[in-house]
């Protein structure tokens, strides 16, 4: 519903309040449902601080939107934070299609090496993750810091 949301606003080239408002929403719930979840499954080796940044940052940018917003100002996304979703999206759905690999790995009784670095790989997308995240919040912050202004 996201993508055809997308589609036909561009088509349409109109661009609501709650358009705005709740596709960042569902990405952020999204994520963050499946990144608590994660930190459950010991073997992904993700861990709560991973959680924690990215969810602090999320926090800080939707404050800093709510700041911007009470100024008559919108803050459009960055090109920073299109690509920190892109990375969390796709840690995510690699991280679900890994445990689902896992899952049938155990059940039909396959195994070959791969798998290990294939179950290792959860680690790492986290980590780049948490670095497009701090990288998008440095930048929404560098660029938009102005905003804070007496509010701190």
């Amino acid at each position: 519903t996201d993508c055809v949301d997308g589609i036909v606003a561009r088509r349409r080239k109109e661009v609501t309040v709650l358009g705005e408002f709740m596709d960042p929403l569902a990405d952020k719930l999204l994520v963050t449902s499946a990144l608590v979840y994660f930190t459950t499954v010991e073997w992904l080796h993700v861990y709560w601080w991973m959680v924690v940044t990215i969810i602090s940052r999320e926090f800080i940018i939707s404050g800093l939107r709510v700041l911007a917003a009470r100024r008559k100002i919108s803050i459009p996304a960055l090109i920073s934070g299109k690509v920190k979703t892109t990375v969390q999206l796709t840690a995510v759905i690699t991280t679900l299609l890994i445990i689902l690999l896992r899952s049938a790995a155990g059940k039909w009784k396959f195994y070959y090496g791969w798998l290990d670095f294939v179950y290792e790989l959860p680690m790492y997308l986290m980590l780049f993750a948490v670095a497009s995240t701090i990288y998008s919040g440095v930048r929404y912050i560098k660029k938009y810091f102005y905003l804070f202004g007496e509010d701190i």
